[in-house]
């Protein structure tokens, strides 16, 4: 392989790269709103005002909490507020938990 086939290689492959990884966010994107809706959480959160008021709005919750923090929130939620009537989370596969908390840490 000469040279220049080998770096024309090199950048086609890069910009296949490049250009999967925004489908790759806006699939998680979507499978973190798919989640949220599937799981009920709208029932008692409002987001993008839609969904209910008894526990706090999403909007902006990556403003308030760190990724750490929204893991535990959905993992333990009681560990922040012993009178919350949010559920766990926990039975959920690690990947669906990942994927929440990076769609709502993303919420800024």
């Amino acid at each position: 392989m000469t040279f220049m086939k080998a770096v024309k290689s090199i950048a086609i492959a890069a910009l296949a790269l490049v250009m999967a990884a925004p489908a790759g966010a806006a699939e998680d994107s979507s499978r973190g709103i798919e989640l949220l809706n599937s799981l009920g959480c709208k029932g008692c959160h409002r987001i993008n005002g839609q969904g209910g008021t008894l526990g706090p709005s999403l909007d902006g919750v990556g403003k308030r909490l760190d990724e750490q923090r929204i893991r535990r929130q959905l993992l333990d939620p009681k560990s922040a507020n012993p009178g919350s009537l949010m559920p766990s989370f926990g039975h959920l596969p690690e990947k669906d938990i990942n994927t929440l908390v990076d769609y709502l840490g993303d919420l800024k």
